[in-house]
């Protein structure tokens, strides 16, 4: 499982925002989702309400099986009950992986994505051990020794980062 965490909090995606802006939030079912809540149904509610409670536009609230597929992601602005919406979108948020916030670049050129998580590499997850980082990517500064991992509270830690949702 791709491991992924916040790379600031809510106040500073706040600052990225714009009154009237046409917000749709995209969020991954897969991967992300098991990130302590950053992504699935938790995610997307999570973000929208706060959202829409501080008196932003979300305009749609959308769950991908799996965001990092650009054909997947595409297909849901091609669908008649979403395609008004990612046509009129001026921000998709992407709770997703950093694959998933390029295929929404991608699927989705005339909207701003922003750039929200942070990917740190693969890793596992229980329900009794949590989410544990094993593997970091390249260019990803952390060091494991331990072949179970670090919890993905421990990663984002150490690298100044955001573990779960918004």
């Amino acid at each position: 499982m791709i491991i992924s965490v916040k790379l600031f909090d809510y106040d500073k995606l706040k600052e990225q925002l714009k009154p009237g802006d046409k917000i749709i939030v995209l969020s991954c079912n897969n991967c992300a989702k098991k990130c302590k809540g950053l992504g699935g149904r938790a995610g997307l509610k999570g973000l929208s309400d706060k959202l829409e409670a501080d008196g932003y536009n979300v305009t749609l609230r959308e769950l991908c099986g799996i965001a990092c597929s650009v054909d997947m992601v595409a297909k849901r602005g091609k669908e008649e009950c979403t395609k008004k919406f990612f046509e009129e979108a001026d921000v998709i948020i992407p709770l997703a992986c950093e694959d998933g916030e390029d295929a929404c670049a991608l699927a989705f050129p005339h909207a701003r994505v922003l750039k929200v998580t942070k990917t740190l590499g693969i890793g596992w997850g229980s329900p009794k051990e949590g989410v544990r980082l094993t593997t970091p990517l390249a260019g990803v500064d952390l060091s494991i020794d331990d072949p179970q991992g670090i919890t993905i509270d421990e990663a984002a830690e150490k690298l100044g980062l955001f573990a779960g949702g918004f």
